[in-house]
């Protein structure tokens, strides 16, 4: 039986990673986004000059690229040695699927109007992508937690490989 413990410290690096983007986005909702959209439009115009030095999406999105950098050598990792594949899998399903696709192809367009083009939509619209901006956040936090919660899945499947190697 091949050793484990590549396995277990590259799976145990990606939960520590997941959870600590899950801990970060989770922050960033509970503490910025009551402010952020507490009175359409006057609340996003402070946010913007708040935010003018550094923005969420300066700071997500290269954490999002660790994440996935993370993932995808993780992954490697399971395959090449055979453990934890389920739950690595299913971490990546929610990874790709409720993170990186949610964001691009919801979350982002809905910011444009919050953020950049708000001149160019009235206040009804505004409202609108304000409210199904906060909806998606809201599946946003789920698929991290759940990207985190099966990247330790992995994590504690390797670990019971080893320990069950040194046991027989």
């Amino acid at each position: 039986m091949r050793s484990v413990t590549i396995p277990l410290v590259v799976l145990s690096g990606y939960a520590v990673v997941a959870f600590f983007v899950f801990g970060t986005a989770a922050a960033e909702t509970l503490l910025l986004y009551p402010n952020i959209f507490r009175d359409i439009p006057e609340s996003l115009e402070l946010t913007e000059r708040f935010m003018s030095a550094v923005a969420v999406g300066d700071v997500m999105r290269p954490l999002g690229g660790v994440l996935t950098l993370c993932a995808l050598i993780a992954a490697a990792v399971s395959v090449r040695y055979r453990v934890g594949l389920r739950w690595m899998g299913l971490s990546l399903l929610s990874l790709v699927s409720g993170q990186f696709l949610l964001s691009i192809l919801y979350e982002w367009p809905r910011a444009t109007i919050l953020f950049d083009d708000r001149d160019k939509h009235t206040l009804a619209e505004i409202q609108r992508a304000a409210t199904e901006f906060q909806i998606g956040e809201g599946f946003r936090i789920l698929a991290a937690a759940l990207t985190a919660l099966f990247a330790v899945a992995a994590a504690v499947a390797c670990y019971r490989r080893r320990v069950l190697a040194t046991l027989s």
